[in-house]
């Protein structure tokens, strides 16, 4: 029993290091606020409000249709973003590099944006970029992420860009 019990906290415990940590917070007192930024480390969520007791995230809109781009995978994530607009939050000064994974790339009809790609932050946020076509260099595809996410650490856009890019050739072969 008390292995079993040993192996539980031990799978606690590494899900908990894998959690997206908040390293800052625009402005710095959220409390109250109707809308912040947060910044993750690497990479930072703009105009994450707070409407009516609820967190929510920020939209993209184009051609009069709007797109969830940035999606919250976990409660844990929730919950942090819901204290802080609640309680106020101090930010983790040491935060950990999350790790991106692509989920799923999926092919559009569109001559420009050939498709987009699910990229999972540390299994709680979901981020939709699109896959475009380069005019500037035949056969060469960039990244187009969502407005609302802004990278503070180029090595990591580039890492999250070229693995992107990766699935998106792989899927194209197969």
């Amino acid at each position: 029993m008390r292995k079993l019990v040993s192996a539980v906290l031990l799978c606690l415990a590494a899900q908990a290091a894998g959690a997206l940590q908040i390293a800052a917070v625009n402005p710095p007192q959220v409390k109250g606020a109707a809308a912040a930024e947060f910044s993750f480390g690497p990479f930072a969520v703009t105009g994450i409000g707070w409407e009516g007791g609820a967190v929510v995230l920020p939209a993209t809109e184009n051609k009069g249709r709007k797109y969830t781009d940035i999606k919250l995978l976990s409660k844990g994530l929730y919950g942090r973003l819901e204290t802080c607009f609640r309680n106020g939050c101090s930010p983790v000064k040491t935060a950990v590099r999350p790790k991106a994974r692509i989920e799923a790339v999926k092919p559009l009809k569109s001559p420009v944006r050939v498709a987009n790609a699910e990229i999972s932050i540390d299994g709680e946020l979901l981020v939709t970029a699109g896959v475009m076509v380069s005019k500037k260099e035949e056969g060469a595809f960039w990244v187009a992420f969502p407005p609302a996410l802004v990278f503070t650490d180029g090595a990591f856009k580039s890492a999250v860009e070229s693995a992107v890019i990766a699935a998106w050739t792989r899927k194209g072969k197969n």
